[in-house]
């Protein structure tokens, strides 16, 4: 019998009764719930009929996680022979007795799989949508231990210095925190002055069921180690543990170690309240930030002199535009040792990217920080690690910058690329981008030999973003669209990630391309939303569909804007003119030239000319013939390895190509002579005048020697983008 098996006869059984539950738990665990927040419950229990409004079911998943947790701790105590009685059971969790009916047996429950049980409360059967909006993620034991032998918490400092978990979650980490407390233990050693006077292990959640299912952790820890022996040390602990139900980021008191896996919550998600203190109080809080950047920062704060902090969270903050706080504050500190970029692995099922920071708050500073990359890619390797322990434990003894590892078992294995090195960290909270020493030589020598940057000659800008594709494209078919008879001024063809390939547009060849129902027009260069009665059949098409749009609550709520219109709309001038349009996730350079016009979707950027000194010596070039050559500039091998280098590599050897990495592109120095040539050449592409890898070539050898770089330097980034 798994959790969520447990969870759901629980929840049934509560439900019956919530009456009782709210008098005795209402007070604590009661809380005003919206229906979004809610609907993982609904998922979770679909077979319970119940009609209980959402903060009743928001206090039913509660009890029942904390009952649970109570029937296992009621299984330590038989196996430990401590004496008990129903009314202590109720003591620990009113109305126990009450629910008991026998049906849960545990006997027959190893002690690991009484454990799973225990933190299966958080995740098992919730879906991935649903932790993703919770931010709750279950950390593998295999990345636990790793990060608490990086923090260098073990028997020898257990019971002398002070660790605390900042989002415990139902204790995953406090788990193996008490094992290595345990270890240490001595003979004569007081229970009572370690965790309830010094508060050695510390805690903190937002939920109060999770914060009682640590707590639960911790004792069925300390009975299996036999450390425990009377039910009223037990009844003790569950009161007086050091396991806090508040927000860590308002949190006080320093220790010697911190270690977890934050919650991953973005800015928009947070309540106003929420978004208000953290912006008053934390350097990290810029941008569109996630969460998790202040409890890098807050962390860093409490620790005590030569204290260390080891979190993993989302990777995103290394390059992203809303990290420039959380690097910038890093870099003042000069806390950060270590950096492990988990990037493509997929060791455990988070809906982002994870690294692990490790940060020691001691004089010695420095701005030079050991790195590890660990990534997927098609690479052979000599070398097999088994599991994630032996991985870890292989990638802490190789030194060598560079290595590949495969990973796994004969049937399911993958290969990993591991690079170590150690990199100056920049300031001003630029993008931390870590790489090997002669990639680094060959990303500055690129940028020392450019004429400017990318942004300098070209307009880049993300597609139309909806909000709502499902009313405004997804529908949107030819034959769709005469059916409604929707007005021709508001629908358009629409380009989407899928329509683009490597040199060329292909709209109109797949089943899957569709239009854009766009009720937007331009005025004097301002983009506004058609009045409704002037297109009356695209009108009674978006009220129909007026429920969703309206769901959008910045646009309903807003005094300028309309309730039907898109989220982000782009003005109908840009897109009509020649653009250079590419996806924004894509393995490799996908640059293609759009002469007809379309609009863009929201996963796409589109390039367009600007007025610039940088350009005037093409000013002679057809617009045609400069579309041509900057194409084939951008498609070229030179900007790939560029673009790879400073972007974080995604699942499946994927980048991520956003507005900030494009403007950063070094262009080079090209005369008009051989802009001329790359546009000769991007044209025989695209009219199958010529082999396309011939013309690659010789494009390639214009833009290399546009940069200076030698053949070495350039069998370097043919074998790094893998065109050996």
């Amino acid at each position: 019998m798994d959790a969520f098996t447990v969870l759901e006869n629980t929840y049934y059984i509560i439900n019956r009764d919530i009456n009782f539950y709210k008098d005795n738990f209402g007070h604590t665990y009661y809380i005003n719930v919206h229906d979004e927040e809610i609907q993982f419950i609904d998922k979770l229990f679909k077979n319970v009929e119940n009609k209980l409004t959402p903060s009743d079911k928001m206090l039913n998943y509660a009890v029942s996680s904390i009952y649970i947790s109570v029937v296992v701790l009621e299984e330590y105590l038989k196996r430990n022979n401590i004496k008990y009685v129903l009314s202590d059971m109720d003591d620990i969790f009113a109305g126990f007795s009450k629910v008991k009916n026998g049906k849960y047996n545990f006997s027959d429950k190893t002690f690991k799989e009484l454990d799973e049980i225990l933190f299966g409360l958080l995740t098992d059967g919730i879906d991935l949508e649903s932790r993703k909006k919770s931010g709750s993620e279950r950390t593998p034991n295999e990345i636990i231990t790793y990060m608490l032998d990086m923090l260098g918490y073990d028997k020898s400092v257990s019971t002398k210095k002070s660790i605390i978990d900042p989002a415990c979650g139902t204790g995953t980490f406090v788990k193996q925190i008490m094992e290595r407390f345990i270890s240490g233990l001595s003979d004569n050693a007081d229970l009572q002055q370690l965790l309830l006077e010094e508060k050695l292990v510390r805690a903190y959640d937002t939920k109060p069921s999770n914060v009682f299912v640590t707590k639960i952790v911790i004792i069925t820890s300390l009975l299996k180690a036999g450390c425990i022996c009377d039910i009223g040390f037990v009844k003790m602990l569950v009161k007086k543990l050091p396991i806090y139900c508040q927000d860590f980021l308002e949190a006080s008191g320093n220790a010697d170690y911190i270690v977890g896996n934050p919650p991953y919550i973005r800015l928009q998600n947070l309540t106003t309240e929420v978004r208000e203190y953290i912006k008053k109080n934390f350097k990290s809080s810029t941008g569109r930030f996630d969460i998790f950047t202040c409890f890098i920062e807050h962390g860093d704060k409490l620790l005590k002199p030569n204290g260390r902090l080891c979190l993993i969270t989302s990777n995103k903050y290394l390059t992203a535009n809303y990290g420039v706080g959380i690097r910038s504050y890093l870099v003042e500190t000069g806390h950060v040792r270590k950096i492990v970029d988990l990037c493509d692995t997929r060791f455990f099922g988070a809906a982002v990217l994870p690294a692990i920071i490790l940060c020691e708050n001691s004089n010695n500073k420095s701005s030079m920080v050991e790195h590890i990359g660990i990534k997927t890619t098609d690479k052979k390797s000599k070398q097999r690690c088994s599991d994630a322990t032996e991985l870890f434990k292989y990638i802490e003894e190789i030194e060598t910058s560079k290595e590949y590892i495969e990973y796994g078992d004969n049937i399911d294995h993958r290969t990993f690329e591991i690079s170590k090195g150690h990199s100056k960290l920049p300031i001003d909270g630029k993008t931390w981008n870590f790489s090997s020493d002669n990639e680094s030589q060959i990303k500055i020598k690129m940028e020392q030999e450019k004429l400017c940057c990318l942004q300098d000659i070209l307009d880049v800008c993300v597609g139309i973003k909806t909000t709502a594709d499902t009313v405004f494209v997804k529908p949107m078919t030819e034959k769709f669209i005469k059916e409604n008879k929707f007005e021709d001024e508001v629908v358009y063809p629409l380009i989407q990630s899928f329509d683009v390939e490597k040199w060329s547009i292909n709209w109109g060849d797949n089943n899957k391309d569709r239009y854009i129902l766009y009720p937007h027009k331009e005025e004097n260069g301002v983009m506004k939303a058609y009045p409704l009665e002037e297109i009356p059949n695209a009108a009674k098409y978006l009220s129909s569909n007026s429920e969703v749009l309206k769901g959008r609550r910045y646009l309903a709520k807003s005094k300028t804007r309309e309730w039907y219109e898109c989220w982000v709309p782009q003005k109908l001038s840009k897109f009509r003119q020649i653009k250079i349009v590419t996806r924004d996730i894509v393995s490799a350079n996908t640059f293609a030239l759009d002469e007809q016009g379309y609009l863009c979707q929201g996963n796409t950027f589109f390039l367009t000319k600007k007025d610039s000194l940088f350009v005037t010596e093409y000013e002679d070039m057809s617009e045609y013939e400069f579309y041509s050559f900057v194409l084939g500039l951008l498609n070229s091998t030179a900007l790939e390895y560029y673009q790879k280098l400073i972007s974080g590599c995604l699942y499946s050897q994927k980048y991520r190509y956003t507005t900030t990495n494009l403007n950063k592109w070094p262009i080079p120095r090209i005369t008009k002579g051989e802009a001329e040539r790359i546009a000769m050449y991007v044209d025989s592409i695209m009219n199958c005048d010529m082999e396309i890898q011939e013309a690659e070539r010789e494009i390639n050898d214009i833009v290399f020697n546009a940069f200076s770089l030698s053949d070495s330097e350039i069998n370097q980034i043919n074998k790094f983008v893998g065109k050996e």
